[in-house]
């Protein structure tokens, strides 16, 4: 045989286990790769969950710990809330309360006022709280100020934009003359009420935000609005223990994690500062929703019975959702349940089901402002 075919003959034969080796090499490189990525995954993870856990730690320890300072003061120590702003002086002798939610002002001072000196604490509140923005608010809040001290490493600035509105417009504020004052053990408390139209006003103020939202994720306008009327009666700086933060209290340990990664590809921390932001709470809760209704309970054919299961996972999550149509955690099996009964018969088994009566209560209110702001919209109120 010709030698030079011989030698070709030999290379050929070898071609089939080079070729072996190569695709060998290049399985074992991505199963390296693939297990690089998991422990990255893993690792981040860790990390984030972490981060998560230690901002929860350190919002309760600021809370508590200022709790305890102004007890100290005051009887019963009052922190802001869902639907409550509550400010203190810096020697803590007078307490200011905004509730959004019963339309009230009320000034607390430890001490006896005249009616002359109540007059002029009445004007001088309202003129501070319809003149410090919000994020200027934020920033003289002492656990904020606690919480940033503790985690904040590079010193960043608040989000919010310097001209970011007041807490209240003057057009909210009551007739003067319905102002009232009381003493009581030497504590002077004085009452400003709100005008009733706030809360459709601050409707109105919202709307636009809200009606953004409802294109892009294809969610009632109307069911956004009743969730923040409910979460916070557009109290725009609301928090609650969990802790939660903003218009439509976003958890940042649960929805805020969803949202992140839906958002951007990856779970991160939305702090105080970045959830008191209007536009960005409202976004970051109408993606919340809107997961809820096209992710969670995806599979459920009836729009309103996916609805209220929204509606209540928003409030206690998408696990007690289940529990309550399937006695299991399971999606799926919460899917199926939910596919074979009516709407109403779903209702009424979420309200006689459902683990906390807080979250019955929740989607009771919830359907009823989403119809109130329905006719609204349809009269073109707002």
């Amino acid at each position: 045989m010709n030698k030079q075919l011989t030698i070709w003959l030999a290379i050929f034969s070898l071609l089939p286990q080079l070729s072996f080796a190569r695709d060998n090499e290049a399985s074992l490189e991505f199963k390296r790769y693939l297990a690089k990525q998991e422990q990255d995954f893993s690792d981040y993870k860790k990390t984030i969950d972490k981060e998560f856990a230690q901002f929860v730690e350190v919002w309760k320890s600021a809370e508590d710990e200022y709790r305890e300072k102004i007890s100290k003061k005051w009887h019963k120590p009052l922190l802001p809330g869902k639907k409550q702003w509550v400010d203190y002086s810096d020697d803590l002798n007078q307490r200011t309360t905004v509730n959004f939610d019963s339309g009230a002002i009320t000034v607390e001072v430890r001490q006896s006022l005249t009616s002359q000196q109540i007059t002029v604490l009445a004007n001088k509140t309202i003129s501070n709280l319809t003149n410090i923005s919000l994020s200027d608010t934020l920033a003289r809040d002492p656990i904020v100020q606690s919480v940033n001290k503790k985690l904040t490493k590079d010193n960043k600035k608040l989000a919010i934009a310097k001209k970011s509105p007041p807490l209240l417009a003057k057009k909210y504020i009551g007739e003067l003359g319905t102002i009232s004052s009381k003493s009581d053990q030497d504590i002077t408390t004085i009452t400003i009420p709100l005008k009733p139209s706030l809360l459709n006003d601050n409707a109105q103020r919202y709307y636009p935000l809200a009606q953004q939202q409802a294109i892009k994720w294809k969610i009632p306008a109307s069911l956004i609005l009743a969730i923040i009327h409910t979460e916070s009666s557009f109290n725009p700086l609301a928090r609650s223990h969990v802790p939660a933060f903003g218009l439509m209290q976003i958890v940042p340990g649960s929805a805020g994690k969803d949202v992140t990664e839906f958002l951007n590809g990856k779970t991160t921390l939305l702090r105080p500062e970045y959830l008191y932001s209007a536009e960005q709470n409202i976004e970051a809760g109408s993606v919340y929703l809107h997961l809820l209704m096209s992710r969670y309970f995806k599979g459920v054919k009836d729009n309103k019975n996916r609805l209220y299961m929204a509606i209540a996972g928003y409030n206690t999550g998408p696990g007690n959702v289940a529990k309550a149509l399937s006695n299991t955690t399971s999606l799926k099996r919460a899917t199926q349940s939910a596919n074979q009964q009516s709407s109403q018969q779903l209702y009424f088994n979420l309200i006689d089901n459902l683990p906390h009566q807080e979250t019955v209560n929740y989607l009771k209110k919830v359907l009823k402002r989403t119809s109130y702001y329905n006719n609204l919209l349809a009269k073109e109120s707002i």
